[in-house]
């Protein structure tokens, strides 16, 4: 007992004599980051005491985390992005530390091996990319999403899947107070569809990306209502339940609706074992809308009218526009997807590079379909994330992302109906749906590029990739 006392005491006098010594050289060198060191170190050596710590704030801040532009052009989320190149760096150090300990089973999946396909094709699009500086930098970008939101939710839980119910109640209660912040806020302002966007600020871009964050949680809401054991808690989710429904009608977007709709939809889909067909019906439905509308340029026809194709300030008349095609926002979707396919057949192999949409569509685009938003001084993307990966990186990562949309629904699907446990199959059951809601906003948004939708992306992904090797392996 006297050794062990002496022990941590000579800790102490050590860790006391590095603050002092950081403190004089702060003061000797008029350097007072130097003071800081110390904290830095006690904080470094909590996180690898306690790893999940800084997992866990990683998605307690994703909802409020802000968009921040730095000097020299570029851009950040803070804090998550920081947050997310942090657990990168400590995945590798997990991963070197337990090496000898990991469960290859759960690493060696074939989500994981589409995945690794899809990053290798990134970094040879980016060396053959029109902007390769532009392209590097999302190549990274991805990297931050795929280590931390995939690689180390599996590393952390796939032994203990029931563990993962304390990480989606973080994220949904972070998600309850941010929600909160929004709806006061537009309350002020009268809950009206012009002010929606205004009150999204500052920790929502805009509407759409609030809206699609609310309608993706509400599966895994569902899961927390569905496996809960407190009587307190049966009454609490649906209550939140109602409240996200609520906030989602508020956020005035057309694709959190459809999307909102869709779960019911997609869960029956797997509950009733039907992806292959709905699968099959879903590319043939859109290779033959592709097919109509390039046969003899029919897309032509659809051209909208400057002068009648406005911006609309009230939900009514946006919705009456929209299938009018007479709405700014929906025809300059249709303006950059004609450039989209033009410039697809112009590099059908390679693309033009990841991240390098915005600096090449210009010379692909028509006049004749063009609005009075189309100067793009937001630098925005195309609005069709499947259209985007095969400008970006051809028809080859087109591909490739298909087979990570449809693969991990049939793993999904399977998993679902050979998990013996029911908080297993609830979960993997949120997890795909989740994962189809943002399937689904991609066919009109660039979304898995945010933070706040991306991170859940791959984090569904880990859920499927997890519970599917557990009913394969009877584990």
């Amino acid at each position: 007992m006297s050794l062990a006392i002496k022990s941590k005491d000579t800790k102490l006098y050590w860790a006391l004599a590095l603050f002092g010594l950081c403190i004089l050289a702060s003061l000797l060198l008029d350097e007072w980051i130097l003071s800081l060191l110390p904290f830095a170190m006690l904080a470094a050596s909590y996180v690898f005491v306690n790893p999940k710590a800084v997992y866990f704030v990683l998605f307690a801040s994703m909802p409020f985390s802000m968009e921040v532009s730095l000097p020299g052009g570029f851009g950040t989320d803070l804090p998550t992005e920081p947050l997310m190149i942090l657990n990168s760096g400590l995945l590798i150090l997990l991963l070197i530390d337990n090496f000898d300990r990991l469960d290859i089973r759960y690493f060696t999946n074939p989500i994981t091996y589409v995945l690794g396909g899809i990053l290798i094709w990134i970094l040879f699009t980016s060396v053959t990319s029109s902007e390769p500086i532009i392209s590097i930098k999302y190549f990274a970008a991805k990297l931050w999403y795929v280590l931390p939101f995939y690689l180390l939710t599996v590393f952390f839980y796939h032994r203990h899947t029931s563990q993962l119910r304390t990480l989606v109640k973080i994220s949904v209660i972070a998600m309850f107070v941010a929600t909160s912040y929004v709806m006061l806020g537009h309350a002020s302002l009268g809950f009206s569809f012009d002010t929606i966007n205004k009150a999204c600020q500052p920790i929502f871009r805009n509407h759409v990306n609030y809206g699609g964050l609310l309608v993706l949680l509400l599966p895994y809401i569902v899961y927390l209502f569905a496996t809960s054991k407190s009587i307190v808690n049966t009454l609490v989710y649906p209550i939140i339940i109602v409240f996200f429904l609520v906030a989602i009608y508020l956020t005035y977007t057309r694709a959190a609706y459809v999307c909102a709709i869709a779960t019911v939809g997609v869960y029956l889909i797997l509950r009733w074992r039907l992806i292959r067909l709905t699968t099959l019906s879903a590319l043939i439905a859109a290779t033959c809308f592709v097919g109509y509308m390039v046969n003899k340029n029919t897309y032509l026809d659809y051209a909208p009218n400057y002068e009648t194709t406005i911006a609309h300030y009230n939900f009514e008349n946006l919705m009456e526009a929209t299938y009018k095609f007479e709405d700014v926002s929906t025809m300059e979707r249709v303006y950059r997807w004609v450039a989209g396919f033009r410039m697809v057949g112009q590099q059908p192999i390679t693309g033009f590079g990841p991240g390098a949409f915005y600096e090449s569509y210009r010379p692909y685009t028509l006049r004749s379909f063009q609005t009075y938003v189309s100067d793009n001084p937001e630098k925005s993307g195309i609005h069709n994330y499947y259209l985007m990966v095969a400008v970006e990186q051809g028809i080859p990562g087109l591909l490739l992302f298909l087979v990570l949309t449809f693969l991990p629904l049939f793993m999904a699907q399977h998993a679902y109906h050979n998990l013996s446990q029911y908080g297993d199959r609830a979960l993997v059951m949120s997890a795909a749906v989740c994962l189809v809601v943002i399937d689904l906003l991609q066919l009109m948004n660039d979304l898995i590029e945010a933070d706040k939708v991306g991170s859940f992306y791959f984090f569904s992904l880990a859920v499927i990739a997890i519970l599917w090797v557990k009913s394969t392996s009877k584990a």
